[in-house]
């Protein structure tokens, strides 16, 4: 085999191309392995992005059905004890979304740290809470919870934004 090989390239000229020839492939290589360097590297970018408008989905969501729970305070309507009627339906569907924006972070971006336990229906809605331990309130107390709620709420969904902002200035195209 090593003969043949001597034998092949025994003149200057052949030599010369069996160099010109590893050179052109050893490039080719190069080229090839750069190529899909840069594809895989759009390709996260990309999905990363795209998990970003999910999560940001998620956020529009969350406010979506914080501000109906909203709209069910601010017209008033209160159950027999006085309280808040807040609709299950309307709190675990935020406390989903809550979730999904938990698991998009965790999984994608494991690096950024947000509290979203201060999101879930519990410790954003302070009217829960009154509502849950069927305490019977003052129309001032009702009030303070409400807007105390309200507030929450807000904090939270711009909190939401803030990350998501980040998050598409530090990936962005």
């Amino acid at each position: 085999m090593i003969g043949w090989f001597v034998e092949v390239f025994s003149s200057n000229s052949d030599k010369a191309r069996m160099i010109a020839i590893l050179i052109s492939a050893l490039v080719a290589i190069g080229v090839l392995l750069l190529n899909q360097y840069f594809i895989n590297r759009r390709t996260q970018k990309e999905i990363l992005i795209s998990k970003i408008e999910e999560l940001y989905q998620a956020s529009i969501e969350y406010e979506a059905k914080a501000r109906e729970l909203l709209k069910g305070i601010n017209k008033g309507e209160r159950d027999e004890k006085g309280n808040f009627y807040l609709n299950p339906e309307m709190i675990d569907a935020m406390n989903d979304e809550v979730h999904r924006m938990e698991m998009l972070v965790g999984l994608y971006f494991p690096q950024i740290y947000f509290d979203f336990d201060s999101l879930f229906a519990g410790p954003t809605l302070p009217v829960l809470e009154i509502a849950v331990k069927e305490k019977m309130i003052s129309e001032d107390e009702a009030i303070d919870a409400s807007e105390r709620t309200k507030d929450n709420i807000r904090n939270n969904t711009q909190g939401i934004k803030r990350l998501c902002t980040k998050l598409m200035e530090q990936y962005r195209h």
